[in-house]
C-alpha cells in the first residue's frame, strides 16, 4: 500500500497527492469507495456521500504523527486540504486495526500485552478508536471546489512529501456486513451478507487465511451483547495458534463459525418461521406475499415444490386468486406431474395482471357511461347476467363482495368484461 507522508496539517493549504488504486482494506475505508476514471485523472480516487446528499473526494493521508481521513479541494488540476479539512470521527469512515503494523500500538502489542481475557478486552475495545481523527462534517464543507492556496505559500512547500510504499494485498471489495450487535433475529442476515462479501473478495488474502478472515468478521461486532464473547474468542484464537495451529488451517474459521452460531442463532427460528408461513396471508402487494412466503419457506427448512407446501400457499393466496388459477386452462388437477412452485408464482401474476387489465377497462367504460349520460343495457329476462348497473341488486351484492388489487371474487375476470357492455 502506497501512503504518502505529510507534515503537521495547519491553517495552509497542502497538496495531496491522491490514490491511483484502491488499495486500503475495507475496516479503512468503511463506506468510502474508489472511483477509477484512469491513471492520473484528478477525479480518480476515493469519495464519501454525505449526509446531506453531497458526494466529496477524501483521501487517507499520513501525517507526522498519525494517520487521517480528510477532506479535499480542487485547485486547478491538484487537490488541497488543510487542518479545516480533517474529518472528526466519522462513522463512515474507519481506521486500523491493533493487528494491522501501521498501528501505533501495533509492535508494542505484539511484544508486551500479556495473552489474559482482560488484556483481550481491553485491545477490542480499542478497535473502533480512530486515534487524533476529529468529528464530521469538516469545516471545510460547503467552500467551492476550487479555491486559492494561502498567500505566500510557494508550489515548492505545498509539494513537500516524502513517499513511503508498504506492501499490501490490496483493498476488500464489495459491500462489508452492517455491524453485527448480538441480536439473534439478525444473525441469519449477518451470516448471509458476510457469505456474500466473503464470496466477492475469496481470493483477497485477508479471507483467504483463516486467522485474518475471523479476526475481520469480529471487527464487524459491537455491543455490549457480544463484547464479552468477542474477546473470548480472540483469546481462544491466539490460544490455538500459540499451541502451534497454523493460521492457514480452515479448523481454525470451522471451530469459531461453530461457536458463533451456537451463541447467536435463534434455535426455536425454524418452527417459529413453520408457524409464520403457516398463518401468512396475501395482502395487497403480490410480489412481496411470494417474496415473504420463500422466505419463511426457506427459513423453515421446508421445500417449495412440496404438496404441503403448496397447499399452504393456495390457502395463504387470496380465494379469487386460487380460485383464478385453479380455473386457467393450463391447470389440470389430473395432470401426473403436479405443478410445481414456480408454475403457481407465474400463473398467479398471469391471474393477476388478467384481472387488472379487465377491471381498468370497466373503470373507462363506466367513465364513458357517467360522461355521456348512457343507459346500461337492461336484461329482464336473466337481470344477473347484464350489463354494468344493470340490476341494484346486482350491484349491491357486488359492493359487498372482497375485491383487492391482487384479485376480486374468484378474480371475475369474464363477470367484470362483461359489465363493461354499454349502450352506444
Amino acid at each position: 500500500m502506497a501512503t504518502i507522508q505529510y507534515g503537521t496539517l495547519n491553517d495552509e493549504f497542502t497538496h495531496i497527492i491522491r490514490r491511483q488504486q484502491d488499495d486500503l482494506p475495507a475496516h479503512v475505508t468503511k463506506d468510502a469507495y474508489f472511483e477509477d476514471h484512469g491513471v492520473n485523472n484528478p477525479n480518480t480516487g476515493y469519495h464519501l456521500d454525505t449526509p446531506s446528499g453531497r458526494t466529496i473526494p477524501v483521501e487517507f493521508i499520513q501525517t507526522n504523527d498519525t494517520y487521517l481521513w480528510v477532506q479535499l479541494h480542487r485547485h486547478n488540476d491538484t487537490w488541497i486540504t488543510n487542518q479545516g479539512g480533517i474529518i472528526r470521527n466519522n462513522p463512515d469512515l474507519g481506521w486500523w486495526l491493533i493487528i494491522d503494523p501501521q498501528h501505533p500500538d501495533y509492535q508494542r502489542q505484539e511484544a508486551s500485552i500479556p495473552l489474559t481475557l482482560a488484556a483481550v478486552t481491553t485491545v477490542l475495545q480499542q478497535l473502533p478508536i480512530r486515534p487524533n481523527t476529529p468529528d464530521y462534517p469538516t469545516a471545510m464543507e460547503g467552500q467551492q471546489e476550487d479555491i486559492n492556496v494561502a498567500t505566500g505559500q510557494t508550489q515548492q512547500e505545498a509539494q513537500r512529501i516524502n513517499v513511503i510504499t508498504n506492501p499490501s494485498n490490496g483493498a476488500l471489495k464489495g459491500n462489508p456486513p452492517f455491524i453485527f450487535d448480538g441480536d439473534r433475529n439478525k444473525t441469519t442476515k449477518f451470516l448471509l451478507n458476510w457469505d456474500l462479501w466473503h464470496a466477492v473478495n475469496q481470493n483477497n488474502d485477508t479471507m483467504k487465511r483463516p486467522f485474518s478472515r475471523i479476526v475481520t468478521m469480529l471487527s464487524y461486532m459491537d455491543g455490549t451483547r457480544v463484547d464479552a464473547w468477542k474477546a473470548e474468542q480472540l483469546l481462544k484464537l491466539k490460544e490455538e495458534v500459540d499451541d502451534g495451529t497454523p493460521e492457514t488451517n480452515e479448523d481454525l474459521w470451522d471451530n469459531y463459525i461453530e461457536r458463533f452460531r451456537n451463541a447467536f442463532t435463534n434455535q426455536n427460528r425454524q418452527a417459529e418461521a413453520y408457524q409464520e408461513l403457516c398463518k401468512l396471508k396475501q395482502e395487497d402487494s403480490l410480489d412481496d406475499f411470494f417474496a415473504k412466503f420463500k422466505q419463511l419457506a426457506f427459513e423453515a427448512g421446508v421445500t417449495l415444490d412440496d404438496k404441503g407446501t403448496i397447499e399452504t400457499l393456495k390457502h395463504a393466496m387470496n380465494k379469487g386468486l386460487t380460485s383464478a388459477i385453479i380455473n386457467s386452462p393450463k391447470f389440470d388437477p389430473t395432470a401426473n406431474v403436479p405443478w410445481t412452485f414456480k408454475q403457481w408464482e407465474e400463473q398467479a401474476c398471469q391471474s393477476h395482471l388478467k384481472w387488472k387489465a379487465a377491471a381498468e377497462f370497466t373503470q373507462q367504460r363506466q367513465g364513458l357511461f357517467q360522461a355521456f349520460k348512457l343507459l346500461p343495457r337492461q336484461n329482464n329476462n336473466n337481470p344477473g347476467r347484464g350489463g354494468f348497473g344493470r340490476n341494484n341488486n346486482w350491484r349491491n351484492n357486488r359492493n359487498n363482495q372482497h375485491t383487492t388489487s391482487q384479485g376480486g371474487y374468484h378474480m371475475d375476470v369474464d363477470a367484470t368484461i362483461d359489465a363493461a357492455n354499454f349502450i352506444h
